[in-house]
């Protein structure tokens, strides 16, 4: 059956070639709502006003979040090996569900989550963050992108999943090839999906204390304890991965901000809360897809049609009309979402004893921490996507290992896991995917991943 076109956008976002202009940019031409295509042929809009993204996202009636309900995923506009469909295509998890499906999935996350305790996670987080400290704290500089806190968010992560230290090591290497620029990025994905299921059917035969067994105690299939795993390593490494960037960059910038937090080690969650007003980690989501006509801000929005939340662009719109000391306490910013599909308490604790946590160990281990290449110099990565940094050169006065004779793997799960087998090569992306065209609207899904021209 037929179905009337969106209007033609305006916008294409995967020609966007600096985001941070994008957005003010919008909000004065279009004010809460703008026509957008979200690649060649594939119409959307993108929520501008802080009030418009709050609207949806509370009304789980009106818009749902199941992209079965996105008229070009089922009607055939999104195809088979289109990032939007492998990156937002059906997955059985609490984030691309509704109603009892839904229910059913959180409740067995919040059930997973309540089983760790805080100190738990804090051991974790510690231990992590000095083992990949320890790793470049005598050489006296170091890229904290690459070398700790890209790496930090998605080793935590694995040792709660119940992942033995040369999983975590191999996760590592996939994601980052999922990072860099490659053809292999794909794969690397799938491969990912591949270990995590294989992780599942072994806690299935021997359940530990972690969150994978957790998931399968709550009655999940192995796709479902893989597809939430995802979800978890989706929402907390990535958009956990910049807000510790993006703070420790506004750190070694403002040395107001830097002179505060020297006189009193509690001013850290403030600073990271400032770091989620200025430069939210999570620009953009897709997305809800209204089930049935409506009206917004003026805009007539067809039932099936793919909103794009923009968190981005929500923070500078409340900053506008917000006084200047918002940013230090204020958490009305979008980031953990509202509504049914908000970030769970807990999961907003663990993000936010991730961030902070890798801030407070590398400020008390390398005091005189400073930027080793002009502010200027410092390049954010062409995403609409995610706000973070390509690379953050720092030098320091070079400190001794903090465990001279290694740090421990502690896992939580018992018994300790073992190596899983290799899962057999995935399928390779398409071949034209490094087209000039495609190229860009690949880097804005996979960000970091293919650049225009390569």
């Amino acid at each position: 059956m037929s179905r009337p076109s969106s209007p033609t956008p305006v916008v294409r976002l995967y020609e966007t070639t600096d985001p941070s202009a994008l957005w003010p940019e919008l909000l004065k031409k279009y004010g809460e709502i703008a026509p957008v295509e979200l690649e060649p042929g594939v119409h959307g809009w993108l929520l501008l006003s802080w009030r418009l993204n709050w609207e949806v996202m509370r009304d789980h009636q009106t818009y749902a979040r199941d992209p079965d309900r996105w008229a070009a995923m089922t009607d055939g506009r999104i195809g088979p090996q289109s990032p939007l469909r492998i990156l937002f295509g059906k997955y059985q998890s609490a984030l691309y569900s509704d109603g009892a499906e839904h229910e059913r999935y959180r409740n067995a996350l919040l059930t997973a989550l309540k089983s760790l305790t805080f100190s738990q996670v804090v051991q974790h987080i510690t231990a992590a963050a000095d083992q990949l400290i320890d790793a470049f704290c005598l050489h006296g500089k170091a890229d904290l992108v690459t070398q700790y806190t890209r790496q930090l968010p998605v080793t935590v992560l694995c040792r709660l999943f119940g992942l033995g230290p040369a999983e975590v090591m191999r996760i590592c290497l996939e994601m980052q090839a999922m990072w860099g620029e490659g053809p292999d990025a794909f794969p690397a994905r799938l491969r990912i999906a591949e270990m995590l299921t294989d992780l599942a059917r072994r806690r299935r035969r021997a359940p530990g204390n972690d969150l994978a067994s957790s998931l399968v105690a709550q009655g999940l299939s192995d796709v479902e304890v893989r597809d939430n795993l995802l979800l978890i390593i989706a929402a907390a490494d990535d958009p956990v991965t910049h807000l510790i960037g993006n703070t420790i960059r506004m750190l070694l910038v403002d040395s107001g901000v830097r002179a505060r937090l020297a006189t009193s080690s509690t001013l850290i969650a403030e600073t990271v809360n400032t770091a989620l007003w200025t430069d939210p980690p999570l620009q953009t989501l897709i997305g809800r897809y209204p089930v049935q006509d409506v009206r917004l801000a003026g805009a007539h929005v067809r039932a099936g049609d793919c909103l794009v939340l923009g968190f981005a662009a929500a923070s500078l719109d409340l900053m506008a009309r917000s006084g200047p000391d918002a940013m230090l306490t204020n958490r009305a910013h979008l980031t953990w979402g509202v509504g049914p599909h908000t970030c769970p308490v807990r999961g907003q604790d663990m993000a936010l004893a991730i961030a902070e946590t890798a801030v407070d160990r590398l400020l008390r281990r390398l005091p005189d921490l400073a930027l080793s290449v002009p502010p200027d110099q410092l390049r954010w990565r062409p995403s609409l996507t995610v706000r973070g940094l390509e690379a953050l050169p720092v030098r320091f006065t070079p400190v001794p290992v903090s465990n001279p004779g290694g740090t421990s793997w502690d896992t939580p799960a018992a018994p300790t896991p073992s190596i899983s087998t290799p899962p057999a090569e995935s399928t390779s992306p398409p071949k034209d995917a490094n087209s000039s065209k495609k190229a860009r609207w690949y880097g804005w899904l996979f960000p970091g991943t293919w650049r225009s021209g390569h």
